[in-house]
């Protein structure tokens, strides 16, 4: 009865999963790096703020060409670098620079 799943045929979908799988995986470096909890209750006001400045961001940065996954990722961490930042959540230089693969630094 079940019908045959075929999303991970789909070249946009596995896109991404690689995607979302590049972001996590960034974001748990970073906490690592922080010392923080992925479970830390702060992060969730921090999470959902990153994610909308990512969604507003993303189609200023994406216009007119089509961006890598690293690339994308680096401005989902940059927003979320961000929003740490705004809510009073210490980020040291060197976790941003190591972060900032986009250039042209945070402030």
């Amino acid at each position: 009865m079940a019908a045959k799943d075929d999303w991970d045929r789909d070249p946009s979908v596995r896109a991404m999963r690689r995607l979302f799988a590049r972001m996590e995986s960034q974001q748990k470096e970073l906490l690592q790096q922080l010392g923080m909890s992925p479970y830390d209750p702060r992060l969730r006001s921090c999470r959902e703020g990153a994610r909308a400045l990512f969604e507003r961001m993303l189609s200023r940065f994406a216009e007119g060409q089509g961006r890598a996954e690293e690339d994308t990722a680096a401005l989902y961490i940059r927003c979320f670098i961000q929003t740490l930042r705004q809510h009073g959540l210490r980020v040291p230089e060197e976790a941003i620079r190591i972060h900032d693969a986009l250039g042209g630094g945070l402030s």
